[in-house]
């Protein structure tokens, strides 16, 4: 099979149980943090309900803040996740809370081949972490969660946040009915 499509991993399985990765797969998902935020995370950045960070991962090395993306915040996580966090074994040799089988920082290359791809290919879904940060925004949005707060919690202004991250969710097509008659 082509080396560039998701067909090799059904001729060339990976050899993880889903359940090694569970905490990491769902993680961008329930907290809407962006791929290297979660790569980043350090078990200490974890206090039982919220991940407080000020760093993000490219490329395997440490990344600060900037103007354009916030990364010292802290993020809700809900209980769900918290459970799956804190019964995560320990890596000797390294603090991070998502270390690879080597104990390192993942690069993201290697993360998609080794961990989302493969997640793709066992559920049928297609997403991308990024597509999860989106989602997370818009349902928390139309969920009534302050915009100040959601926005402090994605690493946006309230206008980045409301213009890039809110997608409309056709939520509202009865009540437009109603309203009009």
């Amino acid at each position: 099979p082509d080396p560039r499509s998701k067909s090799r991993y059904e001729t060339e399985p990976r050899f993880y149980s889903a359940h090694d990765y569970e905490a990491l797969l769902l993680t961008p998902g329930l907290t809407g943090l962006r791929l290297g935020e979660f790569l980043a995370l350090r078990r200490s950045d974890f206090d039982g309900s919220v991940l407080r960070f000020r760093f993000s991962a490219h490329e395997g090395e440490l990344v600060e803040s900037s103007d354009q993306k916030n990364h010292e915040r802290a993020v809700p996580v809900p209980p769900s996740l918290a459970q799956l966090l804190e019964t995560q074994p320990t890596r000797l040799g390294t603090d991070l809370l998502f270390p690879t089988p080597t104990g390192k920082m993942w690069r993201e290359r290697n993360f998609y081949r080794d961990v989302w791809v493969p997640a793709q290919v066992a559920t049928g879904l297609d997403p991308t972490p990024h597509e999860f940060r989106h989602s997370y925004v818009s349902h928390l949005r139309a969920a009534g969660i302050d915009d100040a707060d959601l926005a402090k919690v994605a690493g946006h202004t309230v206008e980045t946040m409301i213009a890039v991250y809110t997608h409309a969710l056709e939520r509202s097509h009865d009540a437009i009915r109603q309203v009009i008659g």
